[in-house]
């Protein structure tokens, strides 16, 4: 038998993963898994939060699609969407930036109409503008924690969202929503995060592990609640109702390379 290096052997026999508390219902998982969950077949829900990292993961991501050519729209409201990562992850590659970006799409919401009206109203069109069915949308619920839109305005808005990833979902659309894990106040508006992670399909957590370093969970693996099919008509306060400056205009723009 060849012997084999210890190099080769760490290789070939990878280090066990932490343990977890079973009660937990967390499995850790490796982030390739992840990704080849969420690309294998089109039409799901990820949830991805935790750590700060969780916004370079899902870049990662983008970028590996976008090499093979896939356009991808990001909705982004927390300002986190960074160019210079994926320019420098397409000069790693001897892949011009230019042509690289001109694959991925980015609007920006500041409020939670905003974030409703271009996620709601623009992303499905515009995926089928670009041939797309893949969209990220960076720090859903941002918006949601400012008090000048009520707490039952903003269930209801959540819930019309639900609503409509369910809907671009059957179209076969795949949509990975990032977030941090937060704790606001009022306490009342923590339950907005509960609601969104029994509204999708899988929920991954990027935490740290008992050894200080970052490892990925997969949190939960379940069926949508059935509530949520008619959810697109939940609530009496309709996005038209809302004063025009507060919905935008929602477009999606080609990222400018070389633009923060």
């Amino acid at each position: 038998m060849k012997p084999i290096s210890p190099a080769q052997h760490h290789r070939r026999y990878p280090a066990p993963q932490p343990m977890v508390n079973i009660h937990d219902g967390a499995v850790p998982i490796r982030s390739e898994r992840m990704i080849h969950a969420f690309a294998d077949k089109p039409g799901k829900v990820f949830l991805l939060y935790g750590e700060r990292a969780i916004f370079q993961l899902s870049l990662q991501m983008a970028a590996h699609a976008m090499v093979h050519g896939n356009p991808i729209a990001v909705v982004d409201g927390c300002n986190r969407f960074d160019v210079h990562a994926l320019s420098r992850f397409a000069r790693t590659r001897k892949i011009d930036p230019n042509k690289f970006l001109s694959h991925i799409f980015i609007s920006r919401g500041f409020t939670c109409y905003q974030m409703e009206q271009a996620i709601a109203h623009k992303l499905p069109a515009f995926l089928a503008t670009i041939h797309s069915n893949t969209a990220l949308v960076f720090g859903l619920l941002d918006t949601f924690y400012d008090e000048q839109a009520s707490l039952r305005e903003v269930r209801q808005i959540l819930q019309r969202l639900l609503g409509s990833f369910q809907e671009m979902k059957s179209k076969g659309v795949s949509l990975l929503l990032v977030c941090l894990e937060r704790t606001v106040a009022p306490k009342e508006r923590n339950q907005l995060f509960t609601t969104l992670k029994n509204g999708v399909d899988r929920v991954y957590k990027l935490d740290t592990n008992e050894r200080g370093s970052l490892q990925l969970y997969l949190e939960s693996q379940q069926p949508v609640n059935e509530q949520i099919k008619g959810a697109l008509n939940y609530g009496t306060n309709r996005t038209n109702l809302h004063q025009p400056d507060r919905c935008g205009t929602g477009k999606l723009v080609k990222v400018p390379p070389r633009t923060a």
